[in-house]
């Protein structure tokens, strides 16, 4: 937890308002910067020592905002259904008692640059990136961010293990005099693309972009480009989205709601992140009409996106004043059930500077900070990503890891004054994370515990993601609804697990085969000492 004396808090962290009493807003700013969240009531003790100095404005202790809630029996319509579904700890969802768990967000390994601006083509800043794996093979593309003449352009880039990437010579773009170039598109801005699992052959492959004349009424806002191998595109005629987003927006195939959803820049008033749902993502978008748009380029100039649509996501009390909310690199989990991450780069305008922070979702729609810390920090002065980081669009997985890119560049948000003029000033950096390792429910060497809702599986045996260290340790114990523990299936009869595995087996007494509990409501009552607990699932 990261604690701070009033007048330091006040000092460092200015808020847009207060919430509340004039000390608790202040307050809760600072402990929702803290590294990890604590389930149940361990905070308050953390907090009892603040409320002296807060005593003349509020005399009592501010509410710790960092305490989540364990989830309310009560409300539940009935146990939640896992099925066979891998199950993730990204909030309270799957706490309905706990004791000494922390809840705690797990930055990746920074794994060095992958991508650099090396061809005569190329200028000296490439970004705006997207990767997917198709058919065993890792494709990535990225757009050239040297506005010339018609727009950007972007470029396509493969691999075979997502490590080494090469930039094939394709001939399709003529840049420059010759198509000996990677380019794949051009006349655009923001580029994002995603593989459709349920668009047809020619159309497997959607990008989304700004048009290159962003700022004209008729000519601006966003367009559709569809492909059937990610290489030849065919640019939609009009425009989808008849407003301006002037950023990396995004798109997907929602494979829960079976419906397209996008993700595009909103100023409300200042940069945020709208949602649409959509049943066909090639015909015009829907749109609320307002009465007085948002002009950012002038009267009579496209106006950009602000309540048009839907605001799901952006900067709230907690936040830096002069802060917002860059582009959401949202992506829906795929390897687990009722996982949605976004990855927004936070912009501080005193500063020009931009890191890359993490939000979680169940359904899409509402979105949970578990920190405030950088996700992705910024690297040293001497180093390329030291100023501005953006999260790519999309992941990839290779075994048991999940791999992430971001563009890193040297010159804060918007400036281009740079010391080495002919240099590159942004690199193309990958990123190293766990399978399903971005929120673990953690126990101290001390020890910790906590119990399941009601839960309902169709599966025959109980696997964690589970590191449980060389010297800490973890039991499972299977309850009845009521919280008793059924025979055969207690802490007693659990082996105990130990190291550090992605799918450990849970046995009891030796038996792993649990399909004479299926359909029947139980909890889980998991036992924790030294231990980092990422998923369970009922395969």
């Amino acid at each position: 937890m990261i604690m701070r004396h009033k007048s330091e808090a006040n000092y460092l962290f200015p808020r847009r308002r207060r919430c509340g009493s004039h000390d608790s807003g202040r307050w809760a700013g600072v402990l929702q910067r803290g590294f990890g969240v604590v389930l149940g009531g361990a905070v308050l003790a953390g907090l009892a020592w603040c409320s002296l100095a807060a005593a003349q404005s509020n005399p009592s202790p501010p509410p710790p905002a960092t305490a989540v809630a364990p989830a309310d029996d009560s409300k539940a319509e009935g146990p939640i259904d896992c099925g066979n579904r891998k199950q993730l700890f990204l909030d309270e969802r799957l706490f309905a008692k706990s004791q000494n768990i922390t809840l705690r967000m797990n930055p990746p390994a920074k794994m060095g640059a992958v991508l650099f601006s090396d061809k005569p083509w190329e200028s000296r800043e490439i970004g705006c990136v997207s990767v997917v794996e198709d058919g065993g093979q890792y494709k990535m593309w990225y757009c050239d961010l040297a506005f010339v003449e018609g727009g950007w352009h972007c470029c396509y880039a493969v691999s075979k293990d997502g490590v080494v990437w090469e930039k094939p010579r394709l001939g399709l773009i003529e840049f420059k005099g010759s198509k000996d170039n990677n380019v794949v598109m051009a006349g655009i801005l923001e580029t994002t693309v995603f593989l459709d699992p349920v668009g047809p052959p020619e159309a497997r492959f959607k990008a989304i972009s700004q048009g290159a004349d962003y700022t004209s009424p008729q000519k601006g806002g966003l367009y559709v480009h569809t492909s059937p191998d990610g290489i030849h595109w065919k640019m939609s005629d009009q425009h989808v989205f008849p407003v301006g987003a002037d950023t990396s927006n995004q798109a997907f195939y929602d494979l829960r709601l079976k419906k397209y959803v996008a993700h595009i820049r909103v100023w409300a008033p200042m940069r945020k992140v709208g949602r649409i749902e959509m049943d066909d993502i090639t015909k015009p978008w829907p749109v609320k009409q307002i009465e007085k748009p948002y002009y950012i380029w002038g009267e009579g100039k496209m106006p950009v996106a602000s309540y048009e649509v839907p605001t799901m996501f952006g900067y709230d009390e907690h936040d830096p004043v002069d802060s917002d909310m860059y582009n959401p690199a949202s992506v829906q989990y795929p390897w687990a059930d009722r996982a949605y991450f976004l990855f927004p780069s936070p912009f501080r305008h005193s500063t020009g500077l931009l890191d890359i922070q993490m939000a979680t979702s169940r359904d899409g729609v509402k979105w949970t900070r578990l920190s405030r810390e950088p996700y992705v920090s910024l690297g040293t002065e001497d180093e390329f990503d030291s100023r501005s980081l953006y999260m790519a669009a999309g992941m990839v997985r290779r075994e048991g890891k999940i791999f992430q890119y971001y563009g890193g560049y040297r010159v804060p948000h918007a400036e281009f004054v740079d010391p080495k003029p002919k240099d590159p000033i942004g690199q193309i950096f990958r990123l190293e994370q766990r399978l399903d390792g971005f929120v673990s429910a953690d126990a101290s060497f001390e020890g910790g515990e906590f119990t399941t809702p009601p839960l309902v599986f169709s599966g025959t045996h109980l696997v964690l993601n589970v590191n449980a260290s060389a010297t800490g340790a973890c039991s499972v114990e299977i309850l009845d609804e009521q919280g008793h523990p059924l025979p055969g299936y207690s802490l007693g009869d659990c082996g105990e697990v130990s190291g550090n595995h992605l799918e450990k087996t849970v046995s009891w007494k030796g038996k792993t085969d649990l399909s004479s509990l299926h359909g029947r409501a139980v909890r889980l009552r998991f036992a924790m000492r030294s231990c980092k607990m990422f998923a369970f699932q009922f395969p």
